[in-house]
């Protein structure tokens, strides 16, 4: 107690417990509380100042805090349970029958309910909400459901979190209390509203001195995600640091759940089994599945491609006059079709590893498009010089080599920006590249190759005839 407080509550028979140090201490209010003394005990916490009260509530036993709740009044009840850090709560509200608190949980906010429900025992947090009005209870579970493919939509809720004025015996004692198979490497430790303000490695616990706040040994320099990052930033985030866990906080900062690395190393396969999925058109757990259930997952991706042969069948019969004219237009189209294909697939791929592994964030994504497409121009050129050489070899013609060297350097420069625009617009959009990323960027890239090259010879040769 800070030095001219008031005390919790004044003991008009002078018993010790009544002192100004005494009576605003966990202690105090316990004895209090065993006394039969509650409803002085509830007045004065009625009159404190908020954050004053919650400190106090959070270093309470789980029996006290449990007593307070409902010997509470609804107002009083509410607020802490609105204000106090869910963890905490989740120990008393299992115990708690929800009808004895209807009229307090009406009056949280439904976002509070929300995190106190993903806190609790599956029963328990059935139990809560079928308390309440229907309205409300639709408002909490929307708000404990997380979008796929976001830290809040793979996070785990099995974590220990202490608030920060909790002493490292009591923490400690906490952690005796764990399940010894899921033995956590971190305590998380948050202020008495449940804000994340550190994390305490149990090794450093273990040497502290056990009356010691936790907060004094935690360490604030913190790396947190986000309920809304996408896994690619939670991926990127893990490569970078190499964490065993990270926390996991809504908007304001309060302490949601804990993302594992073995989360996100499920994650990373799922991420990587999209990009040969989407490359390729081929399920990369096809082995496993039935013959006609195997076939029956390729054929979206072979009609695509079916679909744009018949369409570029369509193109060349348009330039019919060319193929007569010049015949090694024709012979050198196969070429350049497979060099446009063979960059845009090397594109699609590098693309979509980049985002399944985090290493395009959204800050990044820009860079990344240009670096590819200066790659593909140079890859275009390369091509296009080689491509020409080889025509020219062929007949000896420098004005078909011109035409096809040049046709071919735009063609395949053009089907790496197919090859990272298309994959990049889907990220961008939040919808999976992997969906489309493959097999329709392939056939824009076929498509786009047969009226550069063609469109392009016809002019040529058209302007220098």
């Amino acid at each position: 107690m800070t030095p001219g407080a008031d005390p919790i509550i004044p003991d008009p028979a002078g018993d010790a417990a009544a002192t100004g140090a005494e009576a605003d201490s966990p202690a105090a209010v316990r004895r209090l509380l065993k006394a039969g003394r509650a409803p002085e005990v509830l007045d004065a916490l009625g009159r404190m100042d908020p954050d004053r009260r919650n400190d106090l509530f959070v270093r309470l036993p789980s029996p006290d805090q449990k007593t307070v709740l409902t010997a509470a009044t609804p107002a009083l009840a509410a607020s802490l349970l609105a204000d106090c850090d869910r963890a905490i709560l989740a120990r008393p509200l299992a115990e708690i029958e929800p009808a004895d608190l209807a009229f307090a949980l009406q009056l949280v906010p439904p976002e509070s309910l929300a995190e106190i429900v993903l806190r609790l025992p599956e029963d328990a947090a059935r139990r809560l909400l079928d308390t309440l009005e229907p309205a409300l209870r639709d408002r909490v579970r929307a708000r404990t459901r997380f979008a796929p493919g976001t830290a809040g939509g793979f996070m785990s809720t099995r974590y220990l979190s202490v608030p920060e004025v909790l002493s490292v015996g009591r923490a400690l004692d906490l952690l005796r209390k764990e399940d010894p198979t899921e033995a956590p490497a971190y305590i998380y430790v948050v202020d008495a509203g449940g804000r994340l303000v550190g994390t305490a490695p149990v090794r450093r616990l273990l040497f502290a001195d056990a009356r010691q706040p936790v907060g004094a040994v935690a360490n604030k320099d913190l790396v947190r995600l986000k309920a809304a990052d996408p896994a690619d930033e939670v991926i990127r985030l893990f490569n970078r640091f190499h964490f065993l866990a990270l926390p996991v906080t809504d908007d304001d900062g309060r302490l949601l759940g804990i993302v594992t690395s073995d989360d996100v190393l499920g994650a990373v396969r799922r991420a990587e089994a999209g990009v040969v999925h989407g490359v390729t058109g081929a399920d990369p757990r096809e082995a496993l599945k039935a013959t006609l259930a195997a076939t029956r997952g390729r054929l979206p991706w072979i009609s695509v491609t079916i679909l744009g042969g018949l369409v570029c069948a369509a193109i060349g019969a348009r330039f019919q006059a060319v193929f007569a004219e010049v015949v090694a237009i024709g012979l050198f189209l196969p070429i350049v079709l497979a060099l446009g294909e063979a960059v845009a697939a090397q594109t699609v791929s590098v693309a979509l590893s980049g985002f399944a592994a985090g290493d395009v964030g959204r800050g990044r994504l820009a860079a990344f498009a240009a670096k590819e497409v200066l790659v593909g121009i140079a890859v275009g050129l390369y091509a296009g010089a080689a491509t020409g050489l080889a025509s020219l070899a062929w007949h000896g013609d420098g004005r078909i080599g011109a035409v096809i060297g040049g046709a071919a350097a735009v063609s395949v420069a053009w089907a790496a920006v197919i090859g990272v625009l298309i994959p990049a617009a889907l990220h961008r959009l939040r919808v999976n590249p992997a969906f489309a990323g493959g097999p329709v960027a392939l056939a824009i890239a076929d498509l786009s190759t047969m009226m550069i090259y063609l469109g392009g010879a016809t002019a040529w040769l058209g302007a220098v005839s």
